[in-house]
């Protein structure tokens, strides 16, 4: 009983997943994002989501859009949690200056606005994907460093990383191959949540237009709406973008919560 509710639970979570990597993979397959003389036209059979004030369809927008959406959070995910393993290992090896010198960074990232410095740093520079991911990555690392320093404490006071150090393997190989293997359930956690947070940041900094200009997102694509929420058109351009939004943040959110649920089964209990 246990087992089919867990394999219905993750089937939205597959095919939620298969929809993400088809749009990521699949841009050089997608229509052009053309101009047209067909301005600001309700949702039609010709163009099913209308089309925006230069005659872009909304539909192709919201496709083209995805990729860059969803790979900056999935990026800059990736490599906050890879500075935050970093520094937790730096903390847990070298504990007699290490841990020192990251806790203190760590409290000086903390005590520092990220959101205000993320938001005058993107209003002077007005960022592309790389500088994005970079920026935020670095002001966002410190969010994981003591949940990820606790659990590699705990790995490594296990027998078997006791015992492979006895016999002779160096902290890279134990860290490798034993403690970080075990560490994937909090590590998965860890980065659905980064994601979240990113995709968040990015919206938000889309939103405001302190992004490139050519950076076309679901948050840039609800910030060109803002101009037409007092016309009919407000409808078909900021619901469409408003709702893929959402609807990621959501499936993310429900992919956290089966990693959860999934990882604190008693053990013993059967699948």
């Amino acid at each position: 009983m246990r087992g089919a509710e867990r394999r219905a639970t993750s089937v939205p979570v597959l095919l939620g997943a298969a929809v993400v990597l088809a749009l990521c993979f699949a841009d050089a397959l997608l229509p052009p994002y053309l101009t047209s003389t067909a301005t600001l036209e309700p949702p039609s059979p010709r163009h099913w989501l209308g089309t925006n004030d230069i005659g872009q369809s909304v539909l192709v927008g919201l496709l083209r859009a995805a990729p860059t959406t969803i790979g900056l959070g999935l990026a800059t995910a990736a490599l906050a949690l890879g500075i935050g393993c970093g520094m937790a290992s730096i903390a847990v090896l070298f504990p007699k200056w290490g841990r020192a010198l990251v806790l203190h960074l760590t409290d000086i990232a903390e005590i520092i606005p990220s959101i205000l410095v993320l938001l005058l740093i993107a209003a002077w520079r007005q960022p592309g994907a790389a500088e994005i991911i970079v920026m935020m990555a670095l002001l966002t690392w410190h969010d994981d460093v003591r949940v990820l320093r606790a659990a590699l404490l705990r790995e490594l006071s296990r027998e078997n990383i006791r015992l492979a150090r006895h016999m002779g393997a160096g902290w890279p190989s134990v860290l490798l191959h034993h403690a970080l293997p075990q560490m994937l359930p909090t590590l998965v956690g860890v980065y659905v949540q980064n994601v979240v947070q990113a995709v968040m940041r990015v919206a938000g900094l889309a939103f405001l237009g302190l992004t490139a200009a050519d950076l076309l997102t679901w948050g840039s694509m609800v910030q060109d709406a803002m101009g037409y929420l007092h016309t009919p058109a407000w409808t078909w351009l900021l619901l469409p973008p408003a709702f893929c939004l959402s609807g990621f943040l959501l499936w993310l959110t429900r992919i956290g919560a089966h990693h959860a649920r999934h990882h604190r089964q008693p053990q013993g209990t059967p699948p």
